[in-house]
C-alpha cells in the first residue's frame, strides 16, 4: 500500500459515509499532501452562489494551497472538486494535518504538463504562453517545504479535453500521460504513489479525438499500477457540453474520494 498508516475499521454506521467503513486513527506523522490538478474541470465550474451552508465548511485539520498561497475553500465565485473531496478526506485522517495543493489551468494539453518542457511543442495545442506548469506545481510544493518534509498522499488529476482537440497530440495522450505520472513518481519519491484521474468525456462534436484520449486514460490505468480512472458517465454539465455543473463538480469529488476509498480497502 502507498499509504504508511494504521487503518481503523468502524462500525457498521459508518456505512452512511461516502468513504465506507474505514478511517484513520489518531497519527504522529508529518502532513499528508493531496494535489489536485489538470484543466478546466479540475479548475472547476461549480458555482459557490448555490452552495447550501453545510456545503461550506473547512474542516479544521485542512491547509488549502493554490499558486498565490494559502486560500479558502470557497474563496472564488467558482469551485472544483476539492469542495465534496476535502470534507470526505478529513473524515478518514480527522486527526492529521491534511494539505491540499491545487495547480490546474484551463485549456491546457498534456504538451502544456510536459515535465521537459518545450514551448514549441505546447504551441501545438496553443500553450505555449501556459506552461511549464509541472515545473510550477512542483515549485509550490518546494515553497511550502512539502516534498521532503511531508508525505504526499494521491494526486488527482482531470484533464484531456484539450488534446482530444488535435488529432497529432491525441495520439501521443499514452506516452505523455504515463511520462507525467512517472515524473511525478520520481520527483515525489514514491514509485507506488496513488494517481487518480478523471475520464474526460466532453462533447464529441468539437473533440473529435475524444475516443482516442479516452482509450489512452483506461490503457494507463490498464497498465500501470496504482492508477485509477474514474468515470464520469452521468456528471451534468453546463450548456457548453464541457464543464460539470455545481451537482457534477460535487459529484465528480466525490467519486475521486470513493476511488481513494477503494484503494485504501484494498489488501
Amino acid at each position: 500500500m502507498m499509504f504508511r498508516l494504521q487503518i481503523v475499521r468502524v462500525g457498521a454506521l459508518a456505512s452512511v459515509l461516502w468513504l465506507g467503513t474505514w478511517s484513520v486513527g489518531a497519527q504522529t506523522e508529518p502532513p499528508l499532501v493531496f494535489i489536485l490538478a489538470g484543466q478546466s474541470n479540475m479548475v472547476g465550474q461549480g458555482v459557490t452562489a448555490e452552495l447550501t451552508a453545510d456545503q461550506m465548511t473547512t474542516p479544521s485539520n485542512v491547509t488549502y494551497l493554490m499558486e498565490t498561497g494559502e486560500t479558502g475553500l470557497f474563496d472564488r465565485a467558482r469551485f472544483g472538486p476539492e469542495v465534496s473531496l476535502v470534507p470526505r478526506l478529513a473524515q478518514a485522517w480527522p486527526d492529521r494535518e491534511l494539505i491540499f495543493v491545487k495547480h490546474a489551468v484551463g485549456g491546457t494539453s498534456l504538451l502544456a504538463w510536459a515535465p521537459v518542457w518545450d514551448a514549441a511543442r505546447a504551441e501545438l495545442t496553443r500553450n505555449a504562453e501556459a506552461g511549464p506548469l509541472y515545473t510550477q506545481l512542483l515549485a509550490i510544493l518546494d515553497r511550502h517545504e512539502l516534498r521532503g518534509d511531508a508525505e504526499i498522499g494521491a494526486v488527482f488529476w482531470m484533464q484531456g479535453e484539450s488534446d482530444a482537440r488535435y488529432p497529432e497530440v491525441a495520439a501521443e495522450y499514452f506516452d505523455n500521460l504515463t511520462t507525467l505520472i512517472a515524473a511525478f513518481r520520481d520527483d515525489l519519491q514514491n514509485t507506488e504513489l496513488l494517481f487518480v484521474m478523471g475520464r474526460a468525456n466532453p462533447s464529441p462534436e468539437r473533440y473529435t479525438e475524444l475516443p482516442v484520449v479516452q482509450r489512452a486514460q483506461q490503457r494507463t490505468a490498464d497498465d500501470l499500477a496504482a492508477v485509477r480512472l474514474i468515470d464520469t458517465e452521468g456528471l451534468s454539465k453546463h450548456d457548453d457540453g464541457v464543464h460539470y455543473d455545481t451537482a457534477g463538480v460535487l459529484e465528480l469529488g466525490r467519486r475521486f474520494a470513493a476511488a481513494l476509498a477503494t484503494e485504501m480497502r484494498s489488501p
